[in-house]
């Protein structure tokens, strides 16, 4: 009898570790950053992902020579926009841990203006090519939102691909570029 209580205590001290060993081993924070964008546009991105319980997440992303979506990212000649972006994701799947597809309403902050190579001509009485240049400011708040999927890799790493959009909010005053702007993302990312 006391043998089978002394197994019982053992096992149960065991389970009561194992559990306790299971909730320390969730990560609670992640950081990414958007390889599409710094392919496309050049825009170097850094991502903080805070992880909540019930699969939702607060995501902030600061984002340096930010462009409006991508517009006239062939052209783009220099840049001095920063976008601080936030979002509140919330994960649909019941069996994966902030991961599997996603949406999130978003808010982005930029600041700064974009200087892109508007057209160029040949000159016959000079004999040469000038190019004119043409900046915009890309300064002002937008909202909208995103859907995305991601999968996670040795408990570490993440991949996401997802898709936004996001209106102005009457801060753009150029004619140039549109009310709404889209952009994509393929992110990698790791768990900590």
């Amino acid at each position: 009898m006391k043998n089978l209580c002394l197994t019982l205590l053992l096992c149960a001290s065991m389970v009561s570790f194992s559990q306790e060993t299971d909730t320390e081993l969730i990560k609670k924070s992640e950081i990414s950053t958007n390889l599409l964008d710094l392919v496309i546009a050049g825009s170097l991105n850094v991502n903080y992902e805070r992880l909540f319980e019930k699969n939702q997440s607060l995501f902030v992303g600061v984002t340096f020579f930010d462009t409006f979506g991508y517009y006239d990212a062939g052209y783009l000649e220099k840049t001095t926009a920063v976008s601080l972006k936030a979002a509140y994701l919330i994960y649909f799947s019941k069996e994966k841990q902030h991961a599997g597809f996603f949406f999130y309403p978003q808010v982005r902050l930029r600041t700064g203006e974009v200087t892109v190579d508007d057209y160029g001509y040949f000159d016959y009485n000079t004999d040469s090519f000038n190019e004119q240049d043409y900046t915009y400011d890309v300064s002002g708040v937008s909202a909208g939102f995103g859907l995305g999927h991601k999968w996670m890799f040795n408990n570490k790493f993440t991949l996401t691909l997802n898709g936004e959009i996001a209106r102005n909010l009457g801060n753009v005053n150029d004619e140039y570029i549109d009310n709404l702007e889209a952009r994509f993302g393929v992110i990698l990312g790791y768990r900590f």
